[in-house]
């Protein structure tokens, strides 16, 4: 066998060694960037997700939307002022103890009546804010109902 030969066998298997490195990097890196294509692809907007969490505030008689007694028929988008406290705050969503900070929290105010309630671990971070136009039921006696609009701050996953 001669020098040549050897030479030129040695520069070939040196070639296809880096070649195939090369080769399984831009493979790798192909995959990678699939894989966060399809991820922003699928991922849900936090405002998305908060919109649709808050919806239960003005719309379940177990959060703040007024239920009248005698008819027993609930009326959404109407906010019960007795019912707009911490502690019904705490019946209608309350974050765990361990996981709170990694979820939605909220604090809301109804601007007119000036009135305010927050989740168990709303840090006054709001990272954005919600609006939504309600009516305001403020006692039992009267059938009046006072348009306001609820400020809902969103605090997301810390």
């Amino acid at each position: 066998m001669n020098h040549k030969a050897q030479f030129d066998l040695a520069r070939k298997t040196i070639y296809w060694m880096i070649a195939g490195v090369i080769i399984t990097a831009v493979v790798f890196s192909f995959a990678v960037v699939i894989a966060q294509y399809k991820n922003n692809l699928t991922k849900i907007p936090p405002e998305l997700d908060a919109e649709l969490i808050a919806l239960r505030f003005v719309n379940l008689p177990e959060c703040f939307a007024y239920l009248d007694s005698e008819t027993n028929s609930l009326h959404p988008g109407v906010i019960d002022l007795a019912k707009f406290t911490n502690e019904q705050m705490l019946k209608c969503y309350r974050t765990d103890a361990q996981t709170g900070i990694k979820t939605l929290n909220f604090r809301m105010r109804l601007k007119g009546l000036n009135q305010e309630v927050a989740t168990n671990y709303y840090f006054n971070q709001d990272d954005f804010t919600l609006f939504k136009e309600v009516l305001v039921k403020s006692s039992s006696e009267s059938s009046d109902l006072v348009p306001d609009l609820l400020i809902i701050y969103v605090q997301e996953k810390i």
